[in-house]
């Protein structure tokens, strides 16, 4: 089961960075450098309000960089979509 976070990103279809990082098993900072690296794409993933807004169908994209770039994630956490 899903957990909506205080600012109701998930309910919009998005997640937070902290969101990505529970379900993928990663550290948020560790994302959160892909984007500062152009490694994941800011633009389909803006900064509103000083969070970053992760669309949903995006979260597997994620999961591959992690795979490519050779860091072993700790845990997954299953999810509802």
């Amino acid at each position: 089961m899903a957990v909506n976070n205080k600012f109701g990103e998930e309910q919009m279809g998005f997640l937070s960075v902290s969101d990505v990082a529970r379900q993928i098993g990663a550290n948020p900072k560790e994302i959160s450098d892909l984007f500062y690296q152009r490694k994941l794409d800011g633009e389909r993933c803006p900064i509103v309000g000083g969070r970053r807004l992760i669309p949903k169908d995006y979260l597997p994209e994620i999961e591959i960089k992690f795979r490519t770039i050779g860091r072993l994630l700790t845990k997954r956490v299953a999810h509802a979509n």
